[in-house]
């Protein structure tokens, strides 16, 4: 802790910058060339940087310059903030900018990075893409696997019965039981990892509700821009701004209705995904979903009911 107040001054984030170059599999000597033949040509006669440089840079013995701050940032690839110690990017007013990836790898490690402290996620569809396959190997999805990081999900109840019961979908019902499965797996019983469902029917039909990633430590939001890379990694609208987020953040947790039992209507929605793969008729798997809904968690069964259609709706009033 003293080392920090003492380093305090240092606006640069040195472990950042040292994770950058290991991702890049550079050497600091490597390094230090790949700066200088990027900066140079805006520099004096006779600018140079060299291995000493970067190692006092990274050990934060010495101050990141403006052209060198630029320079990592042109050569990662990453926002001027991503280098910066939280309490110096409050100095950056920038708080929109798009994040750009050539690959889903590079998009994968600038995420892990950032959402190292935890993360919220909200969707307006189910299932989050990390589970639609396993991802066991994926260095993203083993942080999140961890049994002490915090991560809530937040999603929208109609995309649950939707996953469950459209006929339309990349998925058969074997496929869709098993990301249940999944899910079961990942948020039972842990005290760090929360999953929640929201009934959008409690608000207007045109109401729309984006894909996104709140990053409470970072005071940072992450949303899915629309731009679309064909076999690259995915653009990204980032936006750095304290009242932003806590506007996010109140709004799911206090004027957005949660149902309670979400991991049972999960484990409900497998057994009706059974029964489907069994053959059994849609109307008897949709009767036997909400009936068991009432029974196991009552409480969640007038949110049920207001998202099915008006006619399945009155299918199960008879």
């Amino acid at each position: 802790m003293q080392a920090d107040t003492q380093n305090r001054h240092i606006p640069q984030d040195g472990k950042r910058l040292k994770a950058l170059r290991k991702i890049k599999g550079l050497s600091q000597a490597g390094l230090a060339q790949a700066l200088q033949t990027l900066i140079k040509p805006y520099m004096k006669q006779g600018f140079v940087i060299q291995q000493p440089d970067i190692a006092r840079i990274e050990l934060e013995k010495s101050t990141l310059d403006v052209p060198a701050l630029l320079g990592y940032s042109q050569f990662f690839g990453t926002d001027i903030d991503d280098l910066l110690k939280p309490h110096f990017r409050s100095l950056h007013k920038n708080a929109f900018c798009l994040q750009q990836f050539s690959t889903d790898s590079d998009a994968d490690d600038y995420f892990t990075h950032m959402e190292a402290a935890g993360r919220i996620l909200a969707y307006s569809q189910f299932p989050s893409s990390f589970f639609m396959e396993n991802q066991a190997t994926n260095r993203r999805f083993k942080q999140i696997a961890q049994p002490d990081y915090c991560e809530t999900h937040l999603h929208t109840l109609d995309s649950l019965l939707s996953f469950i019961f459209s006929p339309i979908s990349r998925y058969g019902y074997t496929q869709r039981n098993s990301i249940l499965e999944r899910y079961v797996k990942h948020f039972r019983q842990r005290h760090h990892k929360r999953l929640y469902f929201f009934s959008r029917a409690s608000f207007t039909p045109h109401s729309l509700f984006p894909n996104l990633v709140l990053l409470p430590e970072k005071a940072t939001l992450l949303m899915l821009a629309p731009i679309m890379q064909q076999q690259q990694g995915d653009v990204f609208l980032e936006i750095h701004d304290e009242l932003i987020c806590k506007q996010v953040h109140d709004f799911y947790f206090q004027t957005v209705p949660l149902l309670e039992a979400n991991v049972t209507l999960l484990r409900i929605g497998r057994e009706t995904l059974t029964l489907l793969q069994d053959g059994i008729s849609m109307e008897m798997s949709i009767r036997f979903f909400y009936e068991e809904v009432q029974k196991r968690s009552p409480e969640d069964s007038a949110a049920v009911m207001e998202n099915f259609s008006l006619d399945i709706q009155e299918m199960l009033k008879e």
